[in-house]
């Protein structure tokens, strides 16, 4: 019984610690991953002297399938929306949206960028932090 207490009260104080490691390897994980679709991208553009239209249009080449991103759950996700103007990015990110979000923005002239891709969710699931500024 003293030890099964002492396994138990261990395991309370390790939890929330172990949580916070969870939720930093999903976080990492989403950004390495974002950057190896940013980097398949750039090789499309430079392959083909176009932004993709969509993710789809980078595989097989350059995936056999788009990598997940890990903030919205933790079995991840490798669903995507496409944004056809920059001010659509807005309205298709939110806490807890599954996917990433993609935006050739090439032929917009008020854009900021040529293209964008971002996780769809705006935090980890049950964990508050922005990744706008991603």
């Amino acid at each position: 019984l003293v030890s099964v207490t002492a396994v138990l009260i261990f395991i309370y104080l390790m939890t929330p610690k172990m949580q916070g490691s969870i939720y930093k390897i999903r976080n990492v994980t989403t950004q390495a991953n974002m950057e190896s679709i940013r980097v398949a991208i750039a090789n499309y553009y430079k392959d083909t002297e176009q932004w993709p239209q969509s993710l789809n249009n980078l595989m097989p080449k350059y995936f056999r399938r788009i990598p997940r991103e890990f903030l919205s759950s933790i079995k991840g996700s490798s669903a995507f929306s496409v944004a056809k103007k920059e001010s659509d990015l807005a309205s298709q990110r939110g806490p807890g949206l599954e996917g990433w979000i993609y935006g050739d923005f090439s032929k917009d002239e008020s854009a900021r960028s040529s293209y964008v891709l971002l996780p769809r969710s705006t935090t980890l699931s049950d964990k508050t932090g922005d990744t706008s500024s991603w």
